[in-house]
């Protein structure tokens, strides 16, 4: 078991005056079974009041709403997290077997996997699929933008969100369940993308930027079938004009903190 403080807070600011800003934020480390969040807390600016609901993964969200005109939007999550290993005992949904529009794969991948010599152990097959995707891939800083997993395989480059994406359309290539994930990264001053792959009835993670499975440091915040079914931050709103533009800044912070008695004790 480890306990780690968090940190995740998104600054945007628009070209001109906002209003009707409705916002769907996925930024706080869920309930799952090897991870437990506590003395959290999120705040947004222009301040009103958040709404707590789940998706159709049970991941956790918040929503709101912005009438009076803005030129700024921020929001900050911050708490404690007890981690143990990472592994999720959770059965397998078949939607996680399929491919989306995000991740439908090109004739190139498919030839990919059907030369590769792959072990017969799903979990060996997972791993190596992973350090491949590190090797063949080049990493590249983040540009927010939403890739299929096919353009970055094409591009032979992307940020850790395409390579996540990349990564779970191989894996359901071969025959392996697999899901994306958003979450926090200790000592990662961004937030972060991995996979999970179901292999042996129970889901394990991958993180194609290390090219190694992840088991300590990493905290999810959610998972879905692609990019799009975990997005921090979504946004509709009207500004005046026809073109409104926004600019974001994104920091995030993990750090791993001494266990004391009193985070052992159960909380209603």
């Amino acid at each position: 078991m480890k306990k780690y403080a968090f940190r995740f807070s998104v600054d945007k600011t628009f070209s001109e005056g906002v209003t009707g800003h409705n916002f769907l934020l996925r930024c706080m480390p869920g309930a799952f079974s090897f991870q437990r969040t506590y003395a959290f807390k999120l705040t947004v600016k222009p301040f009103t009041p958040l709404t707590h609901i789940v998706d159709v993964f049970d991941n956790e969200m918040y929503t709101g709403t912005l009438d009076r005109r803005h030129t700024a939007f921020s929001f900050e999550a911050t708490g404690f997290v007890l981690c143990s290993k990472y592994l999720t005992h959770e059965p397998l949904d078949r939607v996680f077997c399929h491919p989306t529009s995000m991740t439908r794969p090109t004739e190139e991948m498919t030839r990919l996997i059907s030369t590769l010599d792959l072990p017969e152990d799903p979990w060996s097959r997972a791993k190596m699929l992973c350090a491949l995707v590190h090797e063949r891939f080049t990493l590249t800083e983040p540009v927010y933008a939403r890739r299929t997993a096919a353009e970055s395989f094409t591009a032979g480059s992307g940020d850790v969100s395409d390579m996540a994406q990349i990564l779970v359309t191989l894996c359901r290539l071969a025959g392996i369940g697999a899901r994306y994930v958003s979450g926090l990264v200790c000592g990662v001053p961004i937030a972060c993308c991995w996979a999970e792959v179901y292999t042996d009835g129970v889901w394990r993670a991958l993180d194609p930027a290390t090219g190694q499975p992840a088991e300590y440091g990493y905290l999810k915040i959610a998972h879905g079938t692609d990019v799009n079914a975990c997005l921090l931050e979504r946004s509709v709103y009207r500004g005046m004009g026809e073109d409104v533009t926004e600019t974001m800044t994104m920091s995030a912070s993990v750090t791993e903190h001494v266990i004391t008695t009193r985070d052992t004790v159960p909380r209603a």
